[in-house]
């Protein structure tokens, strides 16, 4: 009632006052209170800022348009030297407005008191001081989810929304009763006295039972001589159960029932969709496409366009193929089409929350072992030729610097845990450096070399030229991506290239080539270097796995060649088919690890069984690229 008053502007007083959430000064409150109960971060000061009244007047609203979003921010640490870079606000820094609330709010809720007077005004320091009157300032969070505020509304001038009891004093010329149901009322008397009866008559203890209180209630406000009254019921309650109408109105009204005027576009309510009709539904076209979808899910063994299909040469396919591929990217394009679709033509990615983790995923784990060997790389002259003390001593800097700078730029896990990443990390990133085999006097070292990306090259040192465009396959489709590792002779017909892997070693590492388009990433750099350095007539093709100590898994001379070819050409079938409009699930569709499994079918297995066949037919020429080695 109080949204629709608000979306309808409707005049309406609360008799029984409103949450104390649903106003201004109870969401400061409680943004104070996420801050002061569960930690710093950078949403929650961002929020807090924004509400807080002293914040709000001592600060730009725009002061941290130069922190990453990025960014946890849980510890002040990391928030000092965040603010360092910022600028002044009317001559006082930043930080010497911020800091101090931040360690206040670090003291938790043993600095309640001194947080509410600081940071709050008014009717919202009002609220945090009742709070703390009725409970601990640990169960903030739930004591204001407790409080009400008095509808300052004039109830002479406004409809009034409010318990039958409060009407009994004044009732008004016209009133509706809602709720005239058999569990609603009258209230039974579920009255468990403190003393037994035995001891001490009920009715001394409760002056009028409830159901008897109720009953004069009703009998006040429907017999008033200059009132016209509205008996109301529901035939359902919340949880779609047949209701029966109140004992009240036995023998007292003839019910007229009332249909709905028309269809909701949305349940507002649990109760709405408990009691939402099949008929409204089915003549709705997304519930038409969702039926439709379903069935053809579920029902047909056959390949649908729900399935994976679309009209051939699609803009928006073309689009999306037109623009630089990374290895990602193409090794999902040749294992899961649709994927592909979803992800690079329609852009079903899913927002990141700066959650405060207690360990990395694997894939930022992969990041932080990259940056600590490019860091370690670019310390020192020559990484073929250096010596171990010379790559413990660049380690160590590496190390030092991604400690202190990547908790202001990313969310990491609290310090101890954060130092062991750290550890772990280092550790396989020395693995890394000191896995090489001499490779010739003279030779040339890069990490974290990148190409098909100008705009980025710029910075970095690289053996080729920084406007060098990659183009591979048939439809000449861009590539770009940037490479663990090359190392390149004096004369450039030799190199060698290394792409790091920080996960589990295969136990047939040595038989992998391709591996069903699983493993295409060393086969493209290699393809790349071609292209970007045309004198080269040897190439070196390495995986290195870091946790463990084998030798690196290389691929060069024949074996390379009839890979890059191989994979070309499959490129070229799954860039075609896609342009044909048919993207079915592949093989990575249906694995533990995608992150689009939400978007497919429940039963995932039983779907996959249903549709395999069909699947295959429809992608005859990319399907036996899956069985490669």
């Amino acid at each position: 009632m109080l949204v629709l008053a608000a979306d309808a502007d409707l005049p309406i007083h609360f008799a029984g006052g409103v949450s104390a959430l649903s106003t201004r000064a109870g969401q400061t409150c409680a943004a104070l209170a996420d801050v002061m109960i569960n930690g710093l971060s950078q949403d929650r000061i961002r929020r807090l800022s924004l509400l807080s009244p002293y914040l709000s007047e001592a600060l730009p609203a725009d002061w941290m348009k130069g922190i990453p979003t990025e960014a946890g921010l849980f510890e002040p640490e990391h928030w000092a030297r965040s603010l360092e870079t910022l600028s002044h606000y009317e001559g006082t820094p930043i930080a010497t407005i911020v800091m101090p609330v931040l360690y206040d709010l670090v003291g938790g809720a043993k600095a309640a008191v001194k947080l509410g007077k600081s940071l709050l005004r008014g009717s919202s320091l009002g609220l945090w001081q009742e709070a703390l009157r009725l409970a601990p300032a640990a169960a903030m969070e739930m004591t204001l989810t407790s409080l009400r505020i008095a509808d300052e509304s004039d109830p002479a001038n406004n409809v009034v929304w409010g318990r039958a009891a409060d009407l009994v004093g004044a009732p008004r010329k016209y009133m509706r009763l809602l709720g005239l149901s058999s569990r609603s009322w009258p209230r039974g008397d579920n009255a468990d006295p403190l003393l037994p009866e035995h001891v001490l008559n009920e009715r001394e203890l409760v002056d009028l039972p409830r159901l008897e209180h109720d009953r004069l209630t009703f009998e006040i406000l429907t017999g008033h001589p200059n009132s016209k009254v509205t008996l109301s019921r529901s035939r359902r309650s919340a949880e779609g159960a047949f209701l029966a109408k109140s004992g009240l109105l036995q023998h007292r009204v003839a019910e007229r029932l009332l249909s709905r005027t028309r269809t909701p576009e949305h349940a507002f309510s649990e109760g709405d969709r408990l009691l939402a009709r099949t008929d409204d539904a089915l003549a709705l076209p997304r519930i038409q496409s969702v039926i439709s979808c379903w069935a053809d899910w579920t029902r047909r063994l056959e390949t649908t366009p729900h399935d994976g299909g679309f009209r051939e040469h699609h803009p928006a396919i073309l689009r999306a193929l037109s623009l630089p591929q990374s290895a990602t990217s193409l090794r999902r394009l040749l294992r899961d089409p649709l994927g592909y679709v979803w992800l690079r033509v329609l852009g079903m990615t899913a927002p990141e929350l700066a959650v405060q983790p207690l360990q990395l995923d694997a894939m930022t784990f992969g990041e932080l072992v990259h940056e600590l060997l490019r860091l370690a790389v670019d310390r020192m002259p020559s990484v073929v030729s250096a010596t171990p003390e010379e790559i413990d001593s660049a380690l160590e800097a590496a190390v030092k610097s991604i400690a202190e700078d990547w908790p202001l730029t990313r969310a990491v896990p609290p310090r101890l845990l954060w130092l062991d990443t750290i550890d772990e990390a280092r550790r396989r990133a020395r693995r890394g450096l000191t896995v090489d085999d001499r490779f010739g006097p003279g030779t040339q070292s890069f990490s974290e070399v990148p190409f098909g990306t100008p705009e980025s090259q710029a910075k970095n040192s690289v053996p080729w030229h920084e406007n060098q465009q990659v183009l591979i396959g048939r439809f000449g489709i861009p590539l770009k991506g940037r490479i663990d590792r090359v190392d390149v002779k004096p004369d450039r017909r030799g190199v060698r290239m290394s792409d790091y892997k920080t996960g589990k070693t295969p136990r047939d590492l040595r038989g992998v080539v391709l591996a069903g388009g699983a493993e295409v990433q060393r086969v493209l750099y290699a393809v790349a270097i071609k292209q970007l350095i045309p004198e080269v007539s040897a190439i070196i093709s390495r995986l290195v796995y870091l946790d463990t100590m084998e030798p690196p898994a290389r691929l060069e001379g024949d074996v390379l060649e009839q890979a890059e070819e191989k994979l070309l050409r499959f490129i070229d079938i799954a860039v075609e088919g896609l342009r044909a409009g048919i993207a079915h699930p592949g093989p990575d569709a249906f694995a533990d690890y995608n992150q689009l499994r939400i978007a497919l079918p429940a039963a995932l297995d039983r779907y996959q069984g249903r549709k395999d066949e069909g699947f295959n037919a429809g992608q005859h020429k990319l399907a036996p690229f899956w069985r490669e080695l």
